[in-house]
């Protein structure tokens, strides 16, 4: 679904990436694991367009995308929940729903706001709220139900459960499961490993821009070393 190989991608001078690599089949979820600054952020928005790298291949559905404009990207079924939001707070609910909405994609069932509210049943209660009215974790979920009304076929997720109350984090795993079986593809970028661990199938940890290690979500629960050196605080 989505492979990444040698990407190279600076802020100025400062070379943040460092030939990352990853890949990601279809109806998997991955986590990319690390401390703040590691580089989980840049390598989201570098595979979204939103910071062009300087080198390296990023292939989505096997067609490259590498340096396309945020717009097309989407257009072509990757949708990005940010790690800040970007909800539109004078719009509703509804409205901000309506805003994401794109055309249904062949052999996908499309998402609409009735099922969003299936999936996150607390924004069925305020469909004309506006966002700027609702908690941290609300607009969270409505910014991930905003991305899905484009009928992705893999979502990047930026530190999704950061910042939240524990019971919204919960509802966030939940939801993130029910994504998994309808067949989405998703890669989350996390430092909360437990969290991580409940969703994720598999995980790449980056350190300092560099992938320092790879596998499943389960040997990485057993790797102690890796665990101690690459996501201790």
């Amino acid at each position: 679904m989505l492979s990444v190989e040698g990407l190279n991608t600076h802020y100025g001078r400062a070379h943040i990436l460092q030939d990352m690599a990853l890949s990601i089949g279809r109806g998997e979820v991955m986590v990319l694991l690390g401390r703040n600054g590691a580089g989980k952020s840049t390598t989201m928005k570098s595979i979204i367009g939103m910071v062009r790298p300087s080198s390296g291949a990023i292939l989505f559905e096997g067609q490259p995308i590498a340096g396309q404009e945020p717009h097309r990207i989407a257009r072509r079924g990757l949708g990005y929940v940010p790690e800040e939001r970007r909800i539109f707070a004078d719009l509703t609910v509804m409205e901000n729903l309506e805003v994401g909405r794109q055309t249904p994609r062949d052999g996908m069932r499309p998402w609409t706001p009735e099922r969003l509210f299936e999936l996150f049943p607390n924004l069925g209660l305020m469909r004309h709220r506006p966002g700027g009215r609702m908690s941290g974790g609300e607009q969270q979920m409505l910014t991930i139900a905003r991305t899905l009304m484009g009928n992705p076929r893999l979502v990047l997720l930026d530190e999704p459960s950061e910042g939240l109350a524990p019971v919204i984090v919960e509802q966030m795993a939940h939801a993130i499961l029910a994504l998994k079986r309808e067949g989405l593809t998703i890669l989350l970028a996390e430092q909360n490993l437990h969290f991580a661990g409940r969703v994720a199938d598999s995980a790449t940890v980056v350190e300092k821009g560099r992938v320092v290690w790879s596998g499943s979500i389960a040997a990485l629960r057993a790797d102690e070393t890796a665990r101690s050196q690459y996501l201790a605080v």
